[in-house]
């Protein structure tokens, strides 16, 4: 779809405060008159993430890649297709907390959400932490020997179903999206989980079963709810993309490395490893 069609269909599905703020991110979706940083990289480099760089997988390979890069990330709802998400109208990426390197991130999201009480019944309190790869033992065993800690469970992490990792091979590709300039920081003020959105205005972006419930979360975010998760309203358009982060099946598949530095010659494409396989310098 065109900006024209997307704004028609805005202004035919939505109303108020909610309609206002869709626009507004159209207009700046399309404003491509701002320069974007990117982070250059030879091979073999560690990359390095800033606190606020966005992550974002696909399913699928290159069919799914080959659509981002020609429309951008743009949430189900505007694009017909069906998908019945909890949180709607929007495109979900994974916000960065801290500078970190993407190997530590990999560790970090490639383990397990653990959550335990301290103290028992009325008055106890649930804390989540996430617990990095192959270190989960290492962790129970601290809390089992703690007198406070009463109970204790684990989850996967919602990272896992959605980027490449240590564990699962099932996300193949991820974009690396720069946040840094003034313009991104524009588009990301329409964010779902922004607690200056009045409670009136999601409800277009919430389904209402979940309603209630976010309400409650955006204020009291943890590792299990997460509180890594952006939900930008419309979407982000892909000249905010500086990298592509593989896993192993693309890794080991030139024919597909090739593609990919073709649709996106500044962009250097990085691994499991945290490192650089195909530069950008």
């Amino acid at each position: 779809m065109k900006k024209e069609e997307y704004i028609t269909f805005v202004n035919n599905n939505y109303n108020g405060s909610a309609k206002e703020l869709i626009l507004k991110q159209i207009d700046l979706f399309y404003d491509d008159k701002e320069e974007i940083p990117y982070h250059k990289y030879e091979i073999g480099e560690e990359v390095i993430l800033n606190k606020g760089t966005y992550l974002h997988g696909i399913s699928g390979e290159l069919d799914n890649f080959t659509w981002i890069v020609n429309n951008g990330f743009i949430g189900n709802d505007f694009t017909n297709q069906s998908v019945n998400n909890k949180i709607k109208s929007s495109i979900g990426m994974w916000n960065i907390q801290q500078d970190m390197s993407l190997l530590d991130y990999i560790k970090l999201y490639s383990g397990f959400t653990i959550t335990y009480t301290i103290g028992r019944g009325p008055g106890s309190k649930e804390i989540s932490d996430l617990i990095p790869y192959h270190q989960f033992d290492s962790y129970t065993e601290k809390l089992n020997n703690r007198e406070d800690v009463w109970m204790y469970w684990g989850d996967q992490t919602k990272e896992v179903r959605f980027l490449p990792s240590l564990v699962a091979d099932k996300r193949q590709i991820a974009f690396i999206l720069n946040m840094d300039s003034d313009y991104a920081k524009k588009l990301t003020y329409a964010d779902v989980w922004n607690c200056d959105l009045d409670s009136e205005t999601l409800k277009y972006f919430l389904d209402y079963r979940y309603y209630d419930k976010f309400l409650e979360e955006r204020h009291n975010r943890n590792a299990s709810t997460t509180d890594r998760e952006t939900a930008i309203i419309f979407g982000l358009p892909a000249r905010l993309i500086e990298g592509v982060f593989v896993g192993r099946k693309i890794e080991n598949n030139q024919e597909a490395l090739t593609y990919i530095k073709e649709q996106l010659p500044n962009c250097y494409i990085c691994n499991l490893d945290g490192k650089v396989i195909v530069g950008n310098k």
